[in-house]
């Protein structure tokens, strides 16, 4: 089974989840680039929820090569307003999810991960979604059983 751990990264919290997550899976690794500069946190949070609010797809600057060779994607990213940011939804749109394993992993000082399922059933077409998990201190073992659910 060929993995790509897929993320996008504001702080470098979540890059840091998808390296410690990257070396449990042995998984080639992706970081998912804007073509808008978000800024500091504030400003992100400020310009994501205008994304929101008009369904703006943002620019990603790269691609995935020979993305229909992975059978499993793990994806990363903040949590934004208890969901993924729009730059996940651009990301999701540019590929055939059909047959493909998501697994999403989040990071958030508090936000939970329990409605990305759902979210990202919607927008991963013909991909079989897993539970996602927030990313706090989990052990390799934690990791690995998520990736068994």
């Amino acid at each position: 089974m060929k993995t790509l751990v897929a993320y996008f990264s504001l702080s470098g919290n979540t890059k840091k989840a998808a390296e410690k997550i990257q070396a449990v899976v042995d998984g080639d690794f992706f970081e998912i680039k804007s073509g808008k500069d978000y800024g500091s946190y504030i400003k992100a949070i400020a310009i994501a929820g205008k994304e929101i609010m008009t369904s703006e797809m943002p620019p990603i600057l790269n691609k995935v090569e020979n993305f229909e060779g992975y059978d499993r994607i793990l994806l990363g990213f903040p949590m934004w307003y208890w969901n993924c940011p729009p730059l996940i939804r651009t990301f999701v749109t540019q590929y055939d999810f059909n047959g493909k394993g998501v697994y999403p992993f989040c990071t958030s000082s508090s936000t939970g991960a329990s409605k990305l399922k759902g979210e990202l059933e919607k927008i991963c077409k013909g991909a079989k979604v897993h539970e996602a998990i927030r990313i706090v201190a989990q052990t390799d073992d934690e990791i690995k059983s998520w990736l068994e659910k």
